[in-house]
């Protein structure tokens, strides 16, 4: 493991109130080197603790969402709670709500109202369904942002409805990212015009963002059905022709052709021993593999059109194709690819990716010894060094005293008078 940076966000402090995956804002803010405060209930605390079988008596959810922060148990339902939570925000630089839209606006501590005590606060709410909208209440778990965003269609080889196996929740992970860039960029304007900032990041819009080149690209054909638009479908045609490749259910021709099924040089091949993904949807790169193979024939019978061209529908290429794949190890064709500039990449589940190379040299591994397991870590290096938080994820109300004494200046008998109120955690 590289040595600790030079933390970009030493000095800056976050009080968080968060549950699940939202408390992922926190976590990229503590990697780069933040404070970051967690405010959790008396008793079981943040119910991520309980998401998962525990590893090493903790829950993986946890381990990961919570590194790098302090846990303070304190009840905003009672005045003296909350009058500790405002003198935590009037020494802060933001407050990060990870709850359904307006929980700390019931408790008196919206926006507004914590503006009264920290006039340059950034405050970002972080949600499942924003802020306004007829789903603005709608209880859901992970997988629904992505199921609305058109990112987690069902398997299509069965007979009924079905979630997709091994999905991978992108809208859920992709709002607490898009929230900590946003508390970053309201920390920089406060410190260089003194105003604040209130943010607003929903994952059911982060996963349409995700997944919004289709999102655009059904747009355009549903009104290229009007003249005026026609140029625009084919322009986006044009570009990408990635986004072409959508699975339409509506079986016409064009759609058939166009999905990933029928794709050619857009696809999954069965290599010696696991799957491969040739990429060679650009001139250059399919005739870089062709001659590379010796095989100028492929190229000369289907040069195709310059930028991506997936070759859909051609079976007579794809059946070669896949005899030429089944010759090599997928180690022998990745190195064929680096060797002769051939876009593609190994195709893993992901209990096989931690074993590639690659993922070892990346170096993307948490301390086992610090955080209790070892995960892959954050995916940003800041002056050449992983970011990642220096402390592991804390056990609920651990640093309860500490954070008041350190940061409020409390002594231990306004620590112990409140404990006696019911407002601290009985046994931290």
């Amino acid at each position: 493991m590289s040595a600790r940076m030079n933390s970009p966000l030493a000095g800056t402090r976050i009080i968080e109130v968060s549950m699940f995956a939202p408390n992922g804002c926190g976590m990229h803010l503590a990697d780069l080197g933040a404070e970051v405060i967690k405010v959790e209930a008396p008793g079981i605390g943040d119910p991520a603790r309980f998401l998962g079988k525990p590893i090493a008596g903790e829950a993986p959810a946890t381990r990961r969402w919570n590194r790098g922060k302090e846990s303070l148990a304190l009840d905003l339902r009672k005045q003296e709670g909350a009058a500790v939570f405002r003198e935590l925000v009037a020494r802060a630089d933001a407050v990060i709500e990870g709850m359904r839209p307006g929980s700390l606006e019931r408790r008196g501590l919206g926006y507004e109202a914590l503006l009264e005590i920290n006039p340059r606060l950034v405050f970002i709410s972080v949600s499942g369904w924003g802020e306004d909208g007829p789903y603005r209440d709608l209880g859901s778990h992970g997988l629904a942002f992505d199921a609305y965003a058109g990112l987690a269609p069902s398997r299509r080889e069965v007979d009924r409805p079905t979630r997709p196996e091994g999905h991978v929740w992108q809208g859920l992970e992709a709002a607490p990212l898009y929230g900590a860039l946003a508390v970053v960029s309201g920390i920089l304007r406060a410190r260089v015009s003194g105003e604040p900032s209130r943010i607003e990041v929903s994952q059911a819009d982060a996963g349409a963002v995700w997944n919004g080149w289709r999102i655009a690209y059904e747009a355009a054909r549903n009104e290229s059905q009007e003249s005026d638009h026609e140029g625009r479908l084919r322009q986006l045609e044009r570009i990408e022709g990635h986004a072409a490749s959508a699975e339409f259910e509506d079986g016409g021709a064009g759609d058939r052709q166009n999905s990933p099924m029928y794709d050619v040089r857009y696809q999954y091949y069965a290599a010696s021993d696991g799957l491969i993904l040739l990429m060679a949807t650009e001139t250059r790169f399919w005739e870089n593999f062709c001659r590379a193979l010796d095989r100028p024939d492929l190229f000369e019978r289907w040069p195709g059109e310059r930028h991506a061209d997936h070759d859909y529908g051609n079976e007579e290429l794809r059946e070669e194709l896949a005899r030429l794949f089944a010759t090599r190890t997928r180690a022998d064709w990745i190195d064929f690819f680096i060797e002769y500039d051939v876009p593609g990449s190994p195709v893993y589940e992901a209990g096989e990716t931690w074993r590639d190379p690659h993922f070892e040299a990346r170096d993307l591994w948490t301390d086992a010894s610090v955080h209790g397991m070892r995960i892959p870590g954050s995916p940003l290096r800041i002056d050449g060094v992983r970011a990642v938080a220096a402390r592991g994820s804390p056990a609920h109300a651990a640093d309860t005293d500490a954070v008041l004494r350190r940061v409020l200046d409390y002594d231990e008998e306004r620590i112990a008078t409140l404990r006696s109120k019911g407002v601290l955690e009985m046994n931290p």
